[in-house]
């Protein structure tokens, strides 16, 4: 065997081991593209019988040199990724994982497939995340009623206290089918029955005191469903008669409703109002059941004045998800006693698109023309308390006029800038960190405002204004667009 034809061999040998083992040899991450993943390994979780499993997001960057293409395969038929393919230079893509379990049945071990990433230009290709899908039967459904306790307060021979309502839903799994029935002909629930597999129906409550005289009069009401497992579910009622006209619970609004994303600045507070509708003096208190909800004050007295309480939330610790609970307004001799408003709160998971963008408006004009060019985000990967950039653009053809807050900017300390030889340098500071950017936010940041100049520019000449040099806290986002284009127009 010759020389030559020996080297020509271990060069082989050494190239394809590089290939297979990862960046070593020739192929190292200093002269060739990197596959870098973020995690190695995903595991799903789902009942047979419900809805799929929350998508998870995978994400590649090149952490070597150049530019690195690549494309995702994946050996399950249950299994997705999008999109199936990318080209970073260094920033990271963001890909969705998901999982449809249709036609899947449960079973003790988990299903598992494969995700592969290959590259041909990378010298680490291919690398693979390892996918679990751990599928279980469904549990049975199970009785949720609030609130536990209803009471109604009378007069002898005045008219039937106002109906007052029961919330039945589905806390378990599956469909819960239910039947009320009351042990008592003065009390009457509608409607009798209900299904459930995981909304709330409400059922009210009646009373009918005609022939009645002064006293305390209990029943019970039995929520039933023969295949559930806490059937069945009890709500005590209590009826009380008494020889004057008593005082009367009124809220208002029913119904209040929050939102925010996980990790977020939580929502403004909201009101609600309570009154004596009815006669004498009305004394009560304010209570709720959840740790995220807050009322104050927790009570209040009322001869027919309206007495306003602040509603608070709190997502700290609160993940991705839809939140309900009842804030219960109740008094000892009110005849409607107790009376709810229902809070809900959604939680969003915050976007982690990660992208900045530039634009100009308007998009065309002639000399003397002022001209807006925001600085936008969209889902923000990190808080955001600083930042600093540069923007390019033809200095024949623009004059720099200043740089405005921008919608995500309003409060910070400030958002300056300067004129600089190949354009502008912006940049803003919060000054507090309560006015930090909260992840996954989207808005402007900065707006650069700049003068048309240009005497001698032809009719429909077009000219870039592009971003660059991204500093402090928008470091690794990506431009998205980059630049943005202005046609002078006479």
């Amino acid at each position: 065997m010759s020389l030559r034809k020996e080297r020509f061999i271990i060069l082989a040998i050494l190239l394809m081991f590089a290939y297979q083992t990862g960046c070593q040899g020739p192929f190292t991450e200093e002269t060739h593209p990197v596959i870098w993943v973020n995690s190695y390994e995903l595991t799903f979780s789902a009942s047979e019988v419900g809805i799929n499993p929350s998508p998870q997001v995978l994400k590649i960057k090149n952490s070597g040199v150049q530019s690195l293409t690549y494309k995702i395969s994946d050996d399950a038929g249950w299994l997705t990724v999008d999109p199936a393919s990318g080209t970073t230079s260094g920033q990271v893509l963001e890909h969705l994982v998901s999982v449809d379990k249709t036609g899947l049945a449960s079973q003790s071990d988990p299903y598992p497939a494969k995700i592969t990433i290959t590259s041909s230009q990378a010298c680490n290709s291919p690398q693979q995340v390892s996918i679990s899908l751990k599928l279980s039967k469904e549990p049975p459904p199970e009785i949720s009623v609030t609130p536990r306790d209803v009471r109604f307060v009378a007069s002898v021979g005045g008219s039937n206290p106002p109906a007052q309502t029961i919330r039945v839903k589905n806390s378990g799994q599956g469909t819960l089918s239910y039947t009320l029935g009351e042990d008592a002909s003065w009390l009457a629930v509608s409607p009798a029955s209900g299904t459930s597999t995981g909304s709330e129906n409400v059922h009210n409550l009646t009373v009918n005191t005609a022939g009645l005289g002064a006293g305390t009069y209990t029943a019970v009401l039995n929520v039933i469903d023969a295949n559930a497992v806490n059937s069945p579910q009890t709500v005590n009622v209590i009826l009380e008669i008494g020889t004057s006209l008593p005082p009367t619970i009124a809220v208002s609004p029913t119904n209040l409703r929050f939102s925010g994303r996980v990790g977020g600045s939580d929502p403004a507070s909201q009101k609600i109002r309570v009154w004596n509708s009815g006669q004498g003096t009305l004394s009560y208190t304010v209570t709720e059941g959840a740790a995220w909800l807050d009322v104050k004050p927790e009570g209040g007295s009322s001869t027919g004045q309206e007495i306003s309480h602040t509603v608070s939330v709190t997502i700290t610790g609160l993940s991705t998800g839809t939140y309900s609970e009842l804030i219960t307004v109740s008094s000892a001799n009110a005849t409607n006693s107790p009376q709810t408003v229902e809070a809900t709160l959604e939680v969003e998971q915050a976007p982690t698109n990660n992208k900045i963008s530039i634009s100009c408006k308007p998009t065309s004009g002639s000399t003397g023309k002022i001209i807006n060019v925001p600085i936008t985000i969209l889902g923000n990967a990190q808080e955001i308390n600083a930042f600093g950039l540069d923007v390019t653009y033809d200095t024949t053809m623009f004059n720099f006029v200043g740089v405005n807050k921008g919608s995500l900017t309003g409060s910070w300390a400030g958002v300056t800038g300067s004129q600089t030889g190949s354009g502008a340098r912006i940049g803003g500071f919060a000054g507090d960190p309560q006015l930090a950017i909260d992840v996954g936010s989207s808005g402007t940041i900065a707006i650069l405002r700049l003068e048309v100049t240009c005497n001698s520019c032809t009719d429909g000449k077009q000219s870039q204004l592009c971003m660059d040099r991204f500093t402090d806290d928008i470091v690794g986002m990506t431009p998205a667009p980059s630049c943005t284009t202005f046609t002078y127009k006479k």
